[in-house]
């Protein structure tokens, strides 16, 4: 087969046919022609003779990650219909303890109930030990640090892995097995651009085998450099220009929500707006809203009445309000169009990454039947968040001189322009809402609310450095029926990930804006000010100007902004020992067993830094945290709460046995053409879960050639992640959809029990809640006594291979997963629901777990992890693969397909909590695809290939009248990708990608919508891949 057919094979994509699809066994004598058909595939470690499993199962190949030019694994397996929105990934806002990582998520479980190998091995994590971590608290392993030159093909099982490999394989086991044995030299080189121009990418490969030892050994050499440009929301005008739903406008509009364009707040400015009272600048609606008429507010008007703000250059200009995005008579803070803070172009779309990597596998027969084999590996990937919202000063947050309330300025602060000072005083005479009117007494000073973008801006980096060393023997001896295979081996890993921001220091902060003339008349901080017990870029004290954009000297901003320095520290060491072989013969072939033994301890160790960390509160009474204990309380150096840090280990012993049973084959020259019995029982001994089994159960019947049925049944189990076990009572700000809003009364289990409850607690049928767009006050919690998750689970399928079309194979397996006891720390949003939809509400438990203010607004929840969420998965998976010869040479068309049908994806809280659905949501539409089409000839290969995403709802719990008509969900599209590649001669080949070659955007109303990661190739564009390969 030539090279082109190679890159541009039916067999590029998601399928499960073949032979050539399949791990080698370990070490095969010259003198067994059977044993060297013998392969190994994912979920088993017995050897057979096709590629066939009793589970659903998919294959990517390295041809398909090839052909469309993806940097990273991730990129690959995000596209396949069964990997739902990913735990972390390059697209959009990253965390700020960990940047550009990617970490899958089959069947929409979680990224955490994943199970990632390389070549059946265990592969250390890189996840932060952190809940502020960049996805949920579990082992993932980041696929960006697996150079893809490497990469064979990637085999994804649906659940029956946990036997074979352990804990975690609760949706499945995604194993990425490797290019071995290879000899002689490869090296491309391949750059990328949008058709906007930006997000540009570069990559260079290289990979070299040598064998030595008369055959008898191999090494293998692999080694990948790649970047690429991110993106923010500026670079794209649908975005920053994009919708966003809002409280209707109309007070007699059948829907509560409204669909309106280009989001604006105006109770900021990136440039400042002065105040004469500690509030918001407020528009005519605001102002009704609040004293029932117009003409009172806090600000600075001009002789027109207009309210006024500083300009870029510290100037005064008019406030345009832009339309009120809530009905009459209500009190909204978001508004359409104007000049108000937009926060479109502050938003992260995709990460800058940049990484390079080595690995060396080497093995060396040192006899017929044992083998030493060796790997080791390095790694390092680098993600850059471009931008964030920034720190904001305003009524909204908080009292003025709080941190993050209006900033109070003295009057005579002298980077105030003679014109502002005069329009100031002149306010605090005259506004009859100004503090010296308000309060009878002379007024100094003035408020300042301001979006500070240009002290900070959210820009921040995370590099992960990776190290990783295996080590073994493997062999054969002959025993009982047959060969027998052994292995002993010793896998150790090491990762660690540093992030790098830049934080506001308030202190410091405070400091320079109190800025004054010195005897010379130069503008200095006032004397006397003292530092912030943290290292600042500068420590000496430079003033700060915040009346315009971009105003404050570099000395000013050194002078408050630290370098906080997260470091995350994962280790994983592994020990495996196993024994493979036949018992006895049966009429369809022997019966074989494998029996195994691992020892797996692992810890993560995460330091916050002394910014992150904070400083010990003074106040011995108030527990912020929540644990009861008011002593060991933080406060924190910037706007934050403070992060704690978080350490834990465990380790693991682990016995596990496997049998198959071929009872017919089509050998057997039975009437019936194939009966086949598997299964596998692991006990886990876990040293903080405890002990537990993890079993399955299947096989495949098939009456006659063309038609065989499969299933299995699969008991799995989670272990308890060192965050949800060991995380200290930790403080942060959230969200929470408050049930008691007027938007959500009506929802819940029963509405009338909910409102019921509402109005017993004092909150009006017309409550306007906050806490889903202002961040409140949490607290979450570890739990040792945690237990591991267990699921339940079992497929049917069926697979067809038509005898009068050979080149066709077509599979169809419907898949029910049931986890109960899944860890969960119940979320703000279910405890606050579960109080007031509960028939018992005076002495519901959840509601002692969250206060709310004198205004109604929730003020403070506490959770923590526990054994009570609950998950469901029910959907069909089906591939399709076929491949028709043309004529006589090495031409060919063909076409493959995989397809995903979800008939449920739930989660529930707890028993008390309503279940959500999430089948039918952005991110989890019911139907989607993944069709190539590909023809290739021996010097010329194209490939045409359709990814289909079905219609989705925005919010499956809505009320049905809560959004506009129509614009609940979204249409279905499909984005269409072109390539082809030409073979120049023996050794070089040219090869051009297209994604997204008609430009089509996210379907609308995106972005009011949200799915920026579901949608990224809308959201990116066009984009064209050009690259060259040379091979010796």
């Amino acid at each position: 087969m030539t090279k082109t057919r190679l890159l541009l094979s039916a067999a590029l994509f998601a399928q499960t046919a073949g032979a050539a699809h399949a791990r080698e066994a370990p070490l095969c004598p010259a003198d067994n022609p059977d044993c060297a058909d013998a392969i190994i595939v994912t979920g088993s470690r017995i050897a057979r003779p096709r590629f066939e499993t009793v589970e659903p199962a998919l294959v990517v190949s390295s041809d398909a990650i090839e052909m469309r030019g993806f940097d990273s694994i991730g990129q690959a397996l995000k596209e396949q219909p069964a990997f739902g929105t990913p735990g972390a990934t390059p697209i959009g806002e990253q965390s700020p303890l960990a940047q550009g990582q990617s970490f899958v998520n089959f069947l929409g479980l979680g990224s955490q109930r994943t199970l990632t190998l390389v070549d059946g091995r265990r592969f250390v994590s890189s996840n932060t030990a952190s809940i502020f971590g960049p996805t949920g608290a579990g082992n993932q392993v980041d696929l960006n640090l697996i150079p893809t030159k490497l990469v064979d093909r990637v085999e994804t099982i649906a659940v029956g892995g946990a036997p074979i490999y352990g804990a975690d394989a609760i949706a499945g086991t995604v194993n990425i097995l490797l290019r071995r044995d290879f000899a002689g030299f490869e090296l491309d080189g391949q750059a990328g651009i949008s058709s906007r121009g930006d997000g540009a990418s570069q990559r260079v490969r290289a990979l070299a085998g040598h064998n030595f030892g008369g055959g008898r050994g191999n090494i293998t050499i692999a080694g990948e450099y790649s970047r690429a440009e991110g993106l923010t929301g500026a670079d794209r005008a649908f975005f920053a220009q994009g919708g966003f739903f809002g409280n209707a406008s109309d007070p007699a509009s059948p829907f509560l929500q409204e669909l309106y364009r280009d989001r604006r707040l105006p109770a900021v400015s990136e440039s400042g707006i002065p105040l004469v009272g500690d509030g918001i600048p407020l528009s005519v609606e605001q102002q009704i809203a609040t004293f029932g008429f117009p003409g009172f507010h806090f600000g600075i008007s001009d002789a027109s009445g207009s309210q006024l703000r500083f300009d870029e250059n510290g100037g005064l200009t008019a406030i345009d309000f832009g339309r009120y995005a809530a009905a009459p008579g209500t009190f909204g803070v978001d508004f359409e169009g104007g000049n108000g803070f937009s926060a479109a172009p502050s938003t992260n779309l995709l990460a800058s990454t940049r990484r390079y990597s080595g690995v060396a596998l080497a093995r060396y027969d040192l006899s017929d039947n044992v083998r030493l084999f060796g790997e080791a590996w390095y790694a390092n990937s680098k993600g850059r968040n471009l931008r964030t919202q920034p720190v904001f000063n305003t009524g909204l947050a908080g009292p003025g001189g709080s941190p993050d309330g209006n900033i109070i300025v003295s009057i005579d602060n002298p980077y105030l322009s003679p014109e502002a000072r005069a329009a100031i005083l002149a306010a605090i005479n005259m506004n009859p809402l100004s503090d010296q009117n308000l309060g009878g007494f002379p007024q100094d000073y003035f408020y300042l609310s301001r979006a500070n973008s240009d002290l900070t801006t959210g820009e921040s980096t995370g590099e992960v450095e990776l190290m990783r060393f295996v080590a073994g023997l493997s062999g054969a001896l002959d025993f009982a029926a047959g060969r027998w295979d052994w292995e002993v081996a010793g896998n150790i890993g090491r990762s660690k990930s540093t992030s790098r921001s830049r934080e506001l220091v308030q202190q410091n902060f405070l400091n320079a804006v109190d800025a004054v003339r010195d005897g010379n008349g130069d503008i200095v901080c006032r004397p006397g000010a003292v530092n912030a017990p943290v290292a600042t870029v500068s420590s000496i004290c430079a003033p700060l100007n915040l009346f315009g954009t971009g105003r404050s000297s570099q000395a000013a901003l050194d002078y408050i902004t630290a370098i906080a320095t997260p470091v995350s520290l994962n280790k994983q060491k592994q020990f495996t020992a196993s024994l493979t072989g036949p018992l006895f013969a049966l009429p369809g072939g022997d019966f074989a067993v494998a029996f195994g033994y691992e020892h797996r301890a692992e810890s993560q160790d995460f330091d916050p830094g002394a910014f992150f960390y904070g400083a010990d509160d003074p106040d011995p009474l108030t527990d912020s945290n929540g644990d009861g204990d008011p002593a060991n309380d933080r406060i924190g150096y910037g706007r934050a709460t403070p992060v704690l840090p978080v350490y834990g280990k465990f380790n693991t012993d682990e016995f596990s046995a496997e049998f198959l049973a071929p009872i017919i084959s089509p050998a057997s020259g039975a009437p019936i053409n194939l009966i086949e019995v598997k299964g596998a029982a692991r006990y886990v001994d876990h040293s903080l879960a405890g002990g537990d089994w993890t079993w399955t159960l299947g096989g495949r019947l098939g009456i006659v050639p063309d038609l065989v049925f499969r299933g299995n049944f699969t008991r799995a189990i989670r272990a308890p992640a060192v965050t949800e076990l060991f995380n200290p009572s930790s403080s942060y700000f959230g969200f929470a959809a408050d049930p008691c809003d007027a938007a959500n009364r009506g929802n819940g289990p029963d509405p009338a029990t909910r409102q019921a409850n509402c109005a017993a607690d004092g909150l009006p049928a017309n409550f306007q809640s906050l806490s889903n767009s202002r961040t409140f006050a949490q607290a979450i919690a570890g739990n040792p006594a945690l237990a591991n998750e267990k699921a339940n689970s079992w497929t049917l399928g069926v697979v067809l291979e038509p005898r009068f079309a050979p080149q066709l194979r077509a599979s169809v397996d419907y898949v029910d997963i049931h986890l109960k006891d899944a860890i969960s720390n119940g979320g703000a949003s279910s405890i606050v629901a579960n109080c007031y939809d509960s028939s018992d509400f005076a002495n519901a438990a959840d509601c002692a777990r969250f206060t709310r203010g004198s205004d109604g607004q929730l003020s403070f929840v506490e959770v923590q992890y526990l054994n009570l969420a609950e998950q469901r998965y029910k959907g069909y998976l089906a591939t399709l693969d076929y491949r028709v010869p043309l004529g006589s040479g090495a031409r060919s068309v063909g076409f493959s397909v995989a397809y995903q049908h979800i008939d449920e994806l739930s989660t529930r809280a707890d028993a008390a909590s309503q279940r959500v659905q999430l089948d039918g949501m952005i991110g989890y539409a019911r139907d989607q695809a993944l069709a190539t089409f590909d023809y290739s000839a021996a010097d010329l290969g194209l490939f045409a290939q359709v990814n289909y995403i079905g219609k989705a709802r925005i919010n499956p719990q809505a009320a049905p009248n809560f959004y506009p008509g129509g614009l609940d969900r979204v249409s279905a599209i499909a984005f269409v990708n072109l390539g082809a590649s030409v073979r120049a001669d023996d050794r070089f080949t040219l090869r051009v990608a297209v994604d997204n070659v008609f430009d089509r955007q996210p379907p609308y109303p995106y972005p009011a919508t949200g799915g920026g990661t579901t949608y990224f190739s809308g959201v990116l564009g066009r984009y064209v891949r050009f690259g060259a390969s040379a091979s010796f």
